[in-house]
């Protein structure tokens, strides 16, 4: 399953945001890095999505659209070689892509799902095997945020005043 790691903020984004305070109204922006830390060790600007996730669903799609040198697409922002390699290996590994890197069946039925392919095969799977009601429920969960909440009381506020709190 992808998922957007956090990463730093960049100069560019910093001085973006801090030109929104006070853009209607009276306001300030305050920063929680030193002036060095932004100097030093922030990027100009931040690293484009394509250029820091998993390619899997975006290289299926490229190939359910008859794209076949996905290394010579025109990307916008082009990803990195490696990354589409990656993609196109665990494509592979899933049964979408045969040995060519030409798209199955199975990769045109995953490509049909706007799903991440492991996804998408864990649907085609259930339906193969009679427990599409059973998997459904699961490629749900699986495609949310977790809906599990844990309370937590803190410990150092005296037991009558304690409130539990979400973490």
């Amino acid at each position: 399953m992808d998922a957007l790691l956090l990463c730093p903020t960049s100069r560019a984004s910093a001085n973006q945001r801090s030109g929104r305070a006070g853009r209607t109204g009276p306001g300030r922006a305050y920063r929680l890095f030193t002036a060095n830390a932004m100097a030093n060790e922030m990027l100009e600007s931040s690293v484009p999505e394509i250029q820091r996730t998993n390619l899997s669903h975006v290289v299926l799609l490229l190939k359910s659209l008859g794209v076949r040198d996905l290394l010579e697409f025109d990307f916008m922002d082009p990803p990195p070689e490696e990354n589409i390699v990656k993609s196109m290996h665990g494509l592979w590994m899933l049964g979408a892509l045969d040995s060519h890197g030409n798209l199955t069946d199975l990769g045109r039925r995953m490509a049909t799902f706007p799903l991440d392919p492991p996804l998408a095969k864990m649907l085609l799977a259930g339906e193969r095997e009679g427990c599409s009601q059973e998997v459904a429920t699961i490629v749900a969960m699986l495609s949310v945020p977790s809906v599990f909440f844990r309370y937590v009381l803190i410990s150092s506020v005296p037991s009558s005043r304690a409130a539990p709190i979400l973490a």
